[in-house]
């Protein structure tokens, strides 16, 4: 099987990051050209997305209680998310109704079982700066 087809495959089950896919295709044995010349066609043919792949990747951690604008960037920086991309989105995410509900949902659940000073630390300490936590305590 060629880099090509198998960096499709890999497509197929979920986005990746073009480093991820160098990744995978390396660790596979594929030769170094073999597998830029692959990850050149996927970017042209626009089968590796960026935008794409932060906006599954939100929706992800959505899905398992939201996470902080912070340890998203950074998480998706090390995955080689252009650092672009990243920022224009998650600049806009980050003051979306969305993230202040998950939050306040957070907010609510941890406060309810440890009360308000251990929930705000327990919300800084994933990331949340305290502006974000009050602001979602009072909007929403």
């Amino acid at each position: 099987m060629k880099a090509y087809d198998k960096a499709l495959s890999l497509l197929a089950i979920r986005e990746h990051t073009a480093k991820e896919i160098r990744l995978k295709l390396i660790g596979k044995g594929y030769g170094d050209e073999e597998v830029e010349e692959a990850i050149s066609r996927l970017l042209e043919e626009g089968a590796i997305n960026d935008i794409r792949y932060i906006e599954s990747y939100v929706r992800s951690r959505n899905r398992k209680g939201g996470e902080s604008v912070r340890l998203m960037m950074l998480k998706l920086k090390d995955k080689g998310v252009c650092s672009t991309c990243l920022e224009s989105f998650l600049s806009e995410y980050k003051e979306s109704d969305e993230y202040f509900s998950l939050l306040k949902k957070s907010y609510d659940a941890l406060s309810a079982k440890k009360g308000d000073e251990s929930a705000i630390r327990s919300l800084m300490n994933k990331g949340y700066t305290l502006n974000e936590i009050k602001r979602a305590k009072k909007d929403y």
